[in-house]
């Protein structure tokens, strides 16, 4: 685990990496006087500055960011205000777009799906049951893949090459205890538990390896300290990677291209680059 970037921002929430792993994109405040909401970008290269590519209104809580499969676009989920929305912007910085998603309220974590024109998203429906919506990225209205029970609190989000979205539910009791990792099919059949008893790091993130066969996901150990998490999603085995030197994981998220992964130190205001 290598630190990229530190200073000029604090509270950072989310972590996107560019396809080929060189460049990291991530939700913050910048350290200005009205501590002002941003994204930022920075070289995934060790002492590298972060530069705001979007700074201020309509941004206010911006705690989700994922990018489009050709690395030219941010989505950014956006929970503050009375309701918090998804925007879109250019990756070299520019104005924020708001995507068709009125049905979708308090956004929390963002996914691409696998045909690379829709953005998956946790949230609340308008009546503030928990859900997972999908917004075609070429203005189409946003839909409800699935909602309710036993979704309680869903954050990160990761859907494979399958349609399967992967979701943390910080909230949520499973088999062996509170915090759970749900698989839910394209179809919205069912929020399947996949394990349970995760002690999940906020606001939270997961990611699929390269392969596709393992998720990783921020959680603590049972003294409190920040962890990162694999689980072999064919066995459900699962491994602990110990981060020293990182006080609290957020969003974490992998390189399409590339076996880097940018992750988040929400505590410290660090980014890291793990491979």
């Amino acid at each position: 685990m290598t630190q990229v970037a530190t200073g000029g921002f604090t509270s950072p929430s989310d972590a996107v990496s560019s396809p080929d792993g060189k460049t990291f994109y991530f939700t913050a405040y910048a350290k200005d006087e009205d501590r002002s909401p941003a994204v930022f970008a920075t070289s995934s290269a060790p002492g590298s500055t972060a530069e705001a590519i979007a700074l201020g209104a309509p941004l206010d809580m911006p705690i989700g960011l994922v990018m489009s499969c050709d690395g030219a676009t941010l989505y950014v989920a956006d929970t503050g205000g009375d309701t918090g929305g998804v925007f879109a912007m250019s990756s070299a910085g520019g104005e924020l777009g708001a995507m068709a998603a009125s049905e979708l309220t308090r956004p929390g974590g963002l996914a691409m799906g696998p045909d690379c024109r829709t953005v998956y998203a946790t949230g609340r429906t308008t009546d503030g049951t928990p859900a997972l919506f999908a917004i075609p990225t070429d203005g189409a209205a946003a839909s409800i893949v699935f909602k309710g029970a036993p979704l309680v609190s869903p954050t990160g989000v990761h859907v494979d090459k399958d349609g399967v979205a992967w979701v943390m539910d910080h909230l949520a009791h499973g088999a062996n205890g509170e915090g759970i990792l749900f698989a839910i099919p394209s179809d919205g059949s069912a929020a399947t538990e996949v394990i349970s008893n995760l002690k999940l790091g906020t606001p939270g993130g997961v990611s699929l390896t390269a392969g596709g066969g393992t998720a990783v996901m921020p959680t603590r150990d049972e003294e409190g300290r920040a962890q990162l998490t694999s689980v072999d999603i064919a066995s459900g085995e699962m491994q602990q990677l110990s981060t020293p030197d990182i006080a609290d994981v957020g969003g974490l998220r992998s390189a399409r291209d590339a076996g880097v992964f940018a992750v988040v130190d929400t505590e410290a205001g660090a980014i890291y680059r793990a491979e």
